[in-house]
């Protein structure tokens, strides 16, 4: 059983990878490289490469516990899986969708995955750790949320889910259980995590599955047929549950919920209900109704509670400044830099390192759908030079900066074009890198180990990757070793 999951979880592909499959790698230009071509199984003992920590929290097939990557001691989380509670199909396949799913995804309000381990024994996927903890435990601290941070908390959740359907993708179980707080001291910045009964569909249809938890479940999820505004209503219940702590469904067991939320009413004639605006119960009405009637994320977003109220305080002026200056002039940089420019971002920035940035993104993305759009640059742009000179330099910006051609700019594009790319590469982010890439530890990194990481499942010429050592190996000796690697990526900073 060990080496048939294995082998599922490393060859199972998304969505995207399968499109890009179909195009064939015949020069360097033709290599996409993003977030997720990193996201991959470690072949190594994940005890030789991480310290166990603290308990964390549990799932219906495993375990979560905080984890210390050796070499870096950068905080992580895993989530821990027993081969032998996941001897069904079903629970396999949820644990590779996870996967697959979230090395899709690159927005600033979902979870990011790393890596992953399997042994005989466990399955180990390796995220971001974010030490807020649930927003679950947060309202029950609290019992409820002003309606400012209640908000706040929503918009951010709504840009989430307004990602994940672009992307034809439904989460099912959202769930403050789901939401995690980024950082302790910052409870307004969130994370949904746990895509384990999400699906992705293209295009996005009905379908007849049961998933989700009874509190939060549609009630077309209930009674039948159901498509991705299934999360609308789900969304609706949590911002009901911020404002009043209280479940607007509630039963003594699974079935009894069920039946009230079929039923679809809920109460707001009490406290604190009377004290709540006119504007959030208009909001709450249009997501917790018939699916015909319910509003999609991004109409959720335009509401006039969300509009006001969850408008987070603008990032400070000079870091605007800096982040539309570094966007100007980033250069893209040959593939190899270019892929560890990507490694270093994706997998060993914290929260601190992107906070201010995070900010800066978010005032762009002025539709909130988690990626920037030339209408949204040029808008920034257009307000300190002419109309033409705007257009131009936005088109120069999309060239560089969208290095994987999906006509947007990507969280993970713009980190790499604004942050300080003297901190990006220090020495000890560039030794790490170089691990990815050296699979068999030998010192060096040959064409072949290029071509594991970076393929991506594509068809190639051996030429392409041979090219791309050629370039970076100055003692002719076929390979890249540390001392080479180092040269070829800090060389025109």
């Amino acid at each position: 059983m060990g080496c048939s999951i294995s082998k599922k979880l490393r060859t199972k592909q998304t969505a995207t990878a399968t499109l890009n499959d179909q195009r064939r790698i015949g020069d360097e230009c033709d290599i996409v490289v993003n977030a997720g071509t990193f996201v991959q199984e470690n072949n190594l003992d994940f005890q030789s490469v991480y310290r166990m920590g603290n308990y964390i929290g549990h799932g219906a097939y495993g375990e979560v516990r905080i984890c210390y990557h050796k070499e870096t001691s950068q905080k992580r989380a895993v989530k821990i899986f027993r081969k032998d509670v996941i001897a069904n199909e079903t629970s396999r396949s949820h644990i590779e969708q996870e996967i697959n799913i979230l090395k899709s995804l690159d927005h600033p309000n979902i979870v990011k995955v790393l890596e992953y381990f399997v042994d005989p024994k466990r399955i180990y996927i390796v995220m971001e750790y974010c030490s807020g903890g649930e927003l679950f435990a947060e309202i029950i601290k609290r019992r409820f949320f002003s309606e400012d941070k209640a908000a706040q908390i929503m918009e951010q959740l709504l840009s989430a889910v307004r990602y994940l359907h672009g992307h034809n993708i439904m989460h099912r179980d959202l769930k403050p259980e789901n939401i995690l707080l980024e950082d302790k001291h910052d409870i307004l910045n969130i994370k949904l995590i746990d895509f384990g009964t999400a699906t992705a569909k293209a295009p996005l249809k009905y379908s007849r599955y049961l998933e989700g938890t009874a509190y939060y479940m549609a009630p077309e999820i209930v009674l039948g047929d159901y498509n991705e505004k299934c999360d609308l209503w789900s969304c609706g219940v949590i911002m009901y549950i911020l404002l009043s702590g209280c479940p607007p469904f509630d039963g003594k067991d699974d079935n009894e919920i069920l039946l009230n939320v079929a039923k679809g009413s809920y109460d707001i004639s009490d406290d604190p209900w009377l004290r709540i605006s006119a504007e959030a119960k208009d909001l709450l009405s249009k997501l917790l109704c018939s699916p015909e009637e319910r509003l999609s994320s991004a109409q959720a977003l335009e509401h006039p509670w969300i509009t006001t109220k969850g408008v987070q305080a603008p990032p400070d002026p000079e870091a605007i400044n800096l982040v539309v200056n570094r966007l100007k002039q980033f250069h893209s940089a040959n593939k190899l830099k270019d892929a560890v420019h990507t490694f270093i971002v994706s997998q060993f920035l914290s929260f601190k390192d992107v906070r201010s940035l995070k900010q800066v993104f978010k005032r762009l993305d002025r539709n909130n759908d988690g990626r920037l759009s030339k209408e949204e640059l040029y808008d920034e742009y257009v307000l300190s030079m002419g109309h033409s000179e705007a257009e131009a330099l936005v088109e120069k910006i999309m060239k560089e900066v969208d290095t994987d051609n999906n006509g947007y700019i990507d969280y993970s594009e713009f980190l790499k074009a604004t942050l300080d790319i003297k901190k990006v590469f220090s020495l000890d982010n560039l030794k790490s890198a170089f691990k990815m890439f050296d699979h068999d530890g030998s010192g060096s990194i040959s064409a072949g180990e290029l071509k594991r990481v970076l393929e991506g499942g594509k068809l190639s010429n051996d030429e392409v990757w041979d090219a791309i050592v050629k370039e970076a190996d100055l003692n002719g000796d076929g390979e890249i070793d540390l001392e080479e690697f180092q040269q070829s990526v800090l060389s025109k900073l």
